[in-house]
């Protein structure tokens, strides 16, 4: 049976799940955008072996989908959301402190997994999960808010790069998953 919840109830768990997918899509799929050339050139690298590690970090994604799918179907999606966040920052984390190209390939790699565990299909599953039949409005709802991701994303991002440098930038994405509303 599915729970009936309080508007203000269904609205908080919009919010807090909408702004946690929003943080989850700016660090991970947005980032390359913003940071992969000063990656690159840190690194000794062309920015090609940057898109082709992000890259990996979506085939680690895909692969990892249905496994996260089975956990929010037996056991709720909250601790895999949990898990996410944990797992982006220490993704980023890797790139932060990455001194060479194989480090760099091991943190997309697990922001990929935190990818396949903590985006769209992980929330709409949740919600599915929390509203059954009646899940069409929340999943809208932080469709709204999460597609705020790239505006809200790139310029945050820029402005890390410009103030601190790529690597605190990375860093201060994984603080932002560590402190953010759906721990």
């Amino acid at each position: 049976m599915i729970p009936r919840l309080s508007p203000v109830r269904r609205g908080l768990i919009v919010a807090a799940l909408g702004s946690s997918l929003t943080v989850s899509w700016a660090s991970s799929y947005y980032i390359p955008a913003v940071l992969a050339v000063p990656m690159a050139e840190d690194l000794g690298l062309s920015p090609v072996w940057v898109f082709g590690a992000y890259s990996m970090a979506m085939v680690v994604s895909a692969m990892v989908g249905p496994w996260a799918g089975a956990r929010i179907d037996g056991f709720g999606g909250r601790g895999v959301l949990m898990l996410s966040n944990l797992v982006f920052a220490a993704g980023l984390g890797l790139l932060a402190v990455a001194p060479s190209p194989l480090v760099l390939f091991a943190g997309w790699a697990v922001i990929g997994l935190g990818m396949g565990i903590g985006l769209y299909e992980a929330g709409f599953a949740t919600l599915a999960g929390i509203y059954g039949k009646d899940a069409r409005g929340p999943i809208t709802g932080i469709t709204l808010i999460a597609g705020f991701a790239s505006t809200v994303g790139w310029p945050l991002s820029g402005l890390m790069l410009a103030t601190w440098g790529w690597r605190e930038a990375c860093i201060g994405w994984a603080l932002i998953h560590l402190a953010g509303p759906c721990r």
